[in-house]
């Protein structure tokens, strides 16, 4: 009895030291601060980028994706405004012929409904295995990710944020990344 009752004791201040220890780690955000895994696209639908040195801001989207598409303009401004610095990858979880085609539909979606279509404008890349999408532990898209010059992720999330704007990705949270990783280059 007296051994049953020592393990118990064991057993629950494990699980409370457990529990404290993750009670700050964030679910949604599982590499933040962490060292980001390998980059294994599938292809590149652009040249390659030199990302050495820099850091690398990874939006992961699909063409069937609503927020993913209505966030493309916004992208494209950050990687206009940071691309000396950052070197911004669009990473479709499809193909390349899928890609090719949902853009297509897009574009028609878009003449349509008297839209403007606003093509990516920086380097793009296919994971349609989800191989790297995996690797971030990513559950959706959108889904933005930082890696500071030293491989840590340094921002990773929804770049709508958690639906009221808290968590965002901005040009701000870019700028302030920037300035307080780039140092460690």
């Amino acid at each position: 009895m007296r051994k049953s009752i020592v393990c118990l004791c064991a057993l629950l201040l494990t699980v409370a030291t457990f529990a404290q220890e993750n009670s700050a780690f964030d679910w949604s955000r599982p590499l933040l601060n962490k060292q980001a895994p390998k980059l294994n696209f599938g292809s590149w639908m652009t040249e390659k980028p030199d990302t050495a040195g820099k850091f690398i801001v990874l939006d992961f989207w699909a063409t069937y994706c609503g927020p993913c598409v209505r966030f493309t303009p916004k992208m494209n401004e950050f990687a206009r405004k940071f691309g000396k610095k950052a070197v911004f990858i669009a990473v479709a979880t499809q193909n390349e012929k899928a890609v090719e085609k949902g853009l297509k539909q897009i574009q028609r979606a878009k003449q349509q409904m008297n839209e403007e279509y606003v093509p990516i404008q920086f380097y793009q890349a296919t994971d349609p295995h989800l191989e790297l999408f995996r690797a971030f532990q990513l559950e959706a898209i959108p889904s933005v990710i930082i890696i500071d010059p030293k491989g840590i992720v340094r921002w990773q999330g929804n770049p709508h944020g958690d639906g009221s704007s808290r968590r965002a990705l901005t040009a701000d949270v870019i700028k302030q990344i920037l300035k307080k990783y780039g140092k460690c280059a």
